[in-house]
């Protein structure tokens, strides 16, 4: 399995600290990450459009997958969990406030989601884009420039519960490229 990148660690590291150990991992594309969870004592249920084919042995006997539609909540294994993960996903939705709604659905206490920022790490299925205010329109702009959303966004689309929006980098090399990922933390334990 591959290691942890530092994406994935923000993630584990946004966990609350007195919680079940059970994780929904919405979207879990290769599974990294739920493979590591299930390792170290999660009980992790990886779901994606398409179900995964992980290839490792041992498989974690606390590690399910299943194939799951995020707009389609009756597709899910269970119904809520104590910490839901949605990384990298939302970029790929049309739909994705109503994807949000549903995350927000199947989360007990907390919500980690990652989104990257503007065109980061782009790959041709983003249709979705996000800033945190630093572009600015000028005469120069392409007329097929693509409209970047404001981060800021999630605290209005996740009220009234607390949110939390921090940058992470994914490797070393990020720096230079001028590229992150947003991490986007929900609790719902904190009602504002």
């Amino acid at each position: 399995m591959q290691p942890l990148d530092m994406r994935d660690i923000a993630i584990i590291d946004a966990f609350p600290h007195r919680c079940q150990k059970k994780v929904l991992n919405v979207g879990c594309g290769e599974g990294r990450i739920d493979w590591h969870l299930a390792k170290i004592g999660y009980r992790v249920y990886a779901t994606d459009i398409e179900k995964p084919e992980y290839n490792e042995i041992p498989f974690p006997h606390d590690l399910t997958v299943y194939r799951s539609d995020i707009f389609d909540l009756s597709s899910f294994p269970i119904k809520s969990s104590p910490i839901v993960i949605c990384s990298q996903v939302l970029e790929h939705l049309k739909g994705y406030k109503l994807a949000l709604v549903h995350l927000l659905a199947l989360t007990e206490v907390r919500l980690i989601i990652t989104v990257p920022f503007r065109e980061s790490f782009f790959s041709p299925g983003h249709i979705n884009f996000w800033d945190d205010g630093s572009f600015v329109w000028t005469k120069s702009t392409p007329t097929d420039f693509k409209e970047f959303k404001g981060i800021d966004e999630f605290i209005d689309l996740c009220a009234p519960y607390s949110t939390t929006i921090s940058k992470i980098r994914t490797k070393p090399e990020d720096v230079e490229k001028g590229q992150w990922n947003h991490l986007i933390v929900v609790d719902k334990r904190q009602n504002i």
